[in-house]
């Protein structure tokens, strides 16, 4: 019997001790790139044609160098309607930007960081693409991308989640390239890895990251008994 206790006693120990783990920390962080300890990362959008085509599929994930997904992965946040566009090149020079609106999907944080762990789902992803285009042989051509954008969720304890993209940055997209096997997969419209014959899109790298997470306290309930001893 004693035994048995011992090892109920050990069972609730390492169970707490797990929860624990899968705790967030609230607080503000930032990524590498800014001094912190936030893994930069990269991420891929897919899409349903070789250059066009809904709905648009994200996801990201950290990169430490050598592996994805070690410390951080948000995936499925999807676009169903078409992004603004906003022309300002002149005679072929000049930026293009995009506006585009993702909903839903999830987020993992994985244990061992100073930031905590856990898992969740988000609500609204906004992401801005600014495209520079010079002229070439007489061709407006893309030459660079510049992303910025913001996406927030619920933790699966009710702590909330603000994630911010400064500076990510576009590296390739289909039909011009193929996607690195260094990049997130390419999920598709049901969440999926896509498709051999699906494999279109874009990717590029994600930097300059803050990080906020706002864990609400409980408020406490004190009787008139409380009050009356604490001020007497």
């Amino acid at each position: 019997m004693k035994r048995f206790a011992i090892a109920l006693l050990l069972v609730a120990i390492t169970l707490a001790a797990t929860l624990a783990a899968a705790t967030p920390i609230a607080g503000t962080y930032t990524s590498t790139d800014m001094g912190g300890q936030i893994l930069t990362g990269r991420a891929s959008t897919w899409r349903s044609g070789v250059n066009s085509g809904l709905p648009h599929v994200l996801h990201a994930q950290s990169w430490d160098g050598s592996a994805l997904g070690t410390q951080w992965e948000i995936s499925c946040a999807t676009e169903n309607s078409a992004f603004s566009v906003v022309d300002n090149r002149i005679g072929g020079n000049g930026t293009i930007v995009y506006s585009s609106t993702f909903n839903g999907g999830t987020f993992t944080f994985n244990p061992g960081w100073a930031f905590g762990s856990g898992t969740g789902v988000l609500g609204t992803t906004s992401l801005t693409t600014t495209v520079q285009y010079i002229m070439l042989g007489g061709i407006s051509t893309p030459v660079a991308s510049v992303i910025n954008g913001n996406t927030s969720g619920e933790f699966n304890d009710g702590c909330i989640l603000t994630f911010a993209i400064g500076n990510g940055t576009g590296v390739g997209e289909t039909p011009f390239a193929s996607i690195p096997a260094t990049y997130p997969a390419f999920l598709d419209g049901t969440c999926n890895p896509a498709s051999a014959g699906a494999q279109f899109g874009s990717w590029g790298n994600v930097i300059t990251i803050t990080l906020n997470i706002f864990c609400a306290v409980p408020s406490e309930t004190t009787s008139w008994g409380n009050l009356k001893g604490t001020y007497r």
